[in-house]
């Protein structure tokens, strides 16, 4: 399908959380858009009114293709709910555990500290042979 001057790939976001995507044009059917979305054997043709369209997006063509891929799916968000206090819980743990960090670096960024501030040729806790 060759592109014209009035035609652009987008993707289109419609009342109702529906989205769509694919090559947009006007339609001579009443002033509605035309949007033909790619399939894998072609392209599959709809149209919509100007009123229940939410927004325009003007995009690539591979990223309209890649949006209007038929095994996108809508995912549903069933993770399980977590009472308050258990999640309290958790979050001092966290915190408990983000301090040993803290402290475990401090410790370290000294040691390295001292060793770089060593004259040549002597180590921590060593002295030189009389």
């Amino acid at each position: 399908m060759e592109q014209t001057k009035n035609e652009m790939w987008a993707i289109v976001e419609l009342m109702g959380h529906a989205q769509t995507a694919g090559l947009i044009r006007t339609s001579d059917l009443g002033g509605l858009l035309r949007v033909d979305v790619p399939m894998v054997d072609g392209f599959r043709t709809e149209y919509y009114g100007n009123q229940s369209i939410y927004a325009i997006r003007v995009v690539s063509e591979e990223i309209a293709r890649a949006f209007a891929l038929p095994d996108r799916e809508i995912c549903s968000y069933d993770a399980p709910i977590v009472p308050r206090a258990q999640y309290e819980e958790a979050l001092e743990k966290a915190r408990h555990h983000n301090e040993k960090l803290e402290h475990q670096i401090n410790v370290l960024q000294k040691r390295l500290t001292t060793v770089l501030s060593l004259p040549e040729g002597k180590e921590e806790g060593k002295e030189e042979p009389a």
